[in-house]
């Protein structure tokens, strides 16, 4: 566990506050279900002894960069994001500059950086265009405003910076221009020590209501799978400076690039970089394609990929919209989570802990766990997904339900924007589909 939020920043770089119960809540997550010690610790232990041949070490985010530069050199198994790897995903004009100089079929939208709530405010009544919010600090989320007129939607980006100001000023935040017609989808390549073994698409609806309304989360739903490294989206997502910057790494390196593909001029825009670091929820998608976790990561360490063409997993986030009545910001501690046997190879938990023999809520996060499916077609992974969902048990739960997942009723729906790929040739399906269910 990272004792000091401040360990996980580079130097210089307005360090993220944390009060003394977020502080707790956070160190609590797990008690009772892990071995759990302080992060400067379990790197001295680890560099001080020979390593195990059984030891994968998975840091799953890139601004742990400073405990994996302590390791990399230890003679271990595993990813090491570097800072350079962090500063691709939160520096957003070096990505953009990035982006522009070795992404030829990619177009880079216009930015106006922020430093101040009251500066951004001045521009929205001056703007007649249409935007979108993206902070730079983890506490700062993408905010998409959600209707058409521009002053109504400059006045919801307005009162999102107002209502979590000091997280946006903290690092800045900037303004994009909204595609109101968009396919966002995210190709990530694999590599280990330097060498491509898989490539997956990765398609997820991040906001937190159904249709895609609503607050963006960190994803609520996705479909992950395999697909060819031959087809074309791969020439658009994987130039050759990939393959570059994979060499230059040691072990397991994950590179992706959310493509944002406007449907009415077909301009391919460039979203954002999650350099070495799997997705929020795209790891446990993938890790549901594989006989176990284990086999995920033995695959990867031997320079085989760990999926087959032909299958796919999914996944939905379960939430816990309750607020603590005492400590706002955070949902209530102690309620209990409960569940079927059948459910726990589909189960990931996040906020949990282990008290008195039960498993309750540690009321760190709203992301209460994750519940995944697999199979050979969309329908079959959905129906084993929600089987699993139907059997977990949590007073005021809230998912985006099955015929959300499945729906063709909205362009932005999972399915949709998995046809629109199809339709501009940008990828082939591995998987079986049943004759009706895609357009």
């Amino acid at each position: 566990m990272v004792d000091t939020v401040g360990d996980a920043a580079p130097d210089g770089e307005s360090q993220r506050q944390e009060d003394d119960l977020t502080h707790q809540r956070r160190l609590s997550l797990y008690d009772g279900l892990l071995e759990k010690k302080p992060a400067g610790q379990l790197v001295a232990e680890l560099t001080a002894s020979a390593p195990s041949a059984g030891t994968f070490v998975l840091f799953d985010r890139n601004y742990l960069f400073r405990f994996a530069a302590a390791l990399e050199n230890a003679g271990l198994a595993g990813n090491f994001p570097t800072e350079e790897d962090y500063r691709f995903e939160h520096d957003r004009d070096a990505a953009k500059a990035f982006v522009r100089e070795h992404y030829p079929s990619l177009a880079v939208a216009e930015v106006h950086q922020f430093s101040s709530v009251s500066d951004a405010k001045e521009f929205l009544a001056r703007s007649e265009g249409l935007w979108v919010l993206k902070g730079k600090a983890d506490g700062a989320p993408t905010f998409i405003p959600d209707v058409d007129d521009p002053g109504m939607a400059g006045q919801q980006i307005v009162q999102q910076l107002a209502a979590n100001a000091p997280a946006y000023e903290a690092s800045g935040f900037i303004f994009e221009p909204l595609i109101a017609s968009l396919v966002e989808l995210t190709p990530q390549r694999m590599f280990y020590d330097g060498e491509p073994i898989a490539t997956t698409l990765d398609i997820e609806n991040k906001p937190f209501g159904s249709g895609n309304v609503s607050f963006q989360t960190g994803c609520a739903q996705d479909l992950v799978f395999p697909i060819a490294a031959t087809d074309r989206i791969c020439d658009i997502a994987f130039p050759p400076i990939v393959a570059e910057l994979a060499r230059k790494r040691r072990g397991l390196f994950y590179w992706d690039a959310s493509l944002l593909i406007d449907r009415r001029t077909r301009k391919i825009h460039f979203g954002e970089f999650c350099s070495n670091r799997p997705g929020f929820n795209s790891l446990f998608s993938e890790i549901a394609q594989c006989k176990s976790a284990h086999d995920y990561f033995a695959a990867a360490l031997g320079k085989r990929s760990p999926f087959s063409l032909g299958t796919i997993g999914c996944s939905v986030t379960l939430f816990n919209p309750a607020t603590d009545r005492e400590h706002q910001g955070h949902p209530p501690p102690g309620v209990p989570i409960d569940f079927k046997k059948s459910v726990e190879p589909n189960l990931w938990l996040w906020d949990v802990m282990k008290e008195r023999d039960k498993l309750v809520t540690a009321g760190d996060d709203a992301n209460l766990a994750v519940i995944t499916g697999s199979g050979s077609s969309i329908e079959a992974a959905v129906a084993q997904m929600y089987r699993a969902v139907d059997d977990f048990s949590f007073v005021g739960v809230y998912y985006r339900p099955k015929f959300d997942y499945l729906s063709m009723d909205y362009p932005t729906s999972i399915v949709n924007r998995l046809n629109y790929g199809l339709e501009r040739g940008l990828y082939q399906l591995p998987f079986k589909v049943k004759v009706g269910d895609l357009a």
